[in-house]
């Protein structure tokens, strides 16, 4: 199930089995599922591609872990230094 978010705050998870959902991190924006834009600031990350990392995961609206083989993730994201190039074509996996 695909959920559409107000805003996303995340928290990398470094345990896969706690993780809401699992991404591979790809340089190529092409071969990604979403480009991601990480905001510095909680209340700017609204939609599925501006994300804001948490320090905790009780903080956090999703926890992420970011998986080492592209097969093995739900999803594959890059990331973009520039807001407008974000976009996330898939949406993010909802809550477990």
């Amino acid at each position: 199930m695909i959920a559409t978010l107000i805003a996303l705050s995340i928290f990398w998870e470094p345990t896969k089995s706690f993780a809401d959902f699992s991404v591979y991190v790809t340089e190529t924006a092409s071969f990604a599922d979403c480009v991601i834009y990480l905001e510095s600031t909680r209340s700017f990350a609204k939609g599925d591609a501006l994300w804001h990392e948490e320090s905790t995961r009780s903080f956090a609206d999703r926890s992420v872990y970011r998986e080492k083989t592209r097969s093995f993730a739900d999803m594959t994201i890059a990331f973009t230094t520039t807001r407008s190039f974000a976009k996330c074509d898939k949406g993010v996996p909802a809550k477990k």
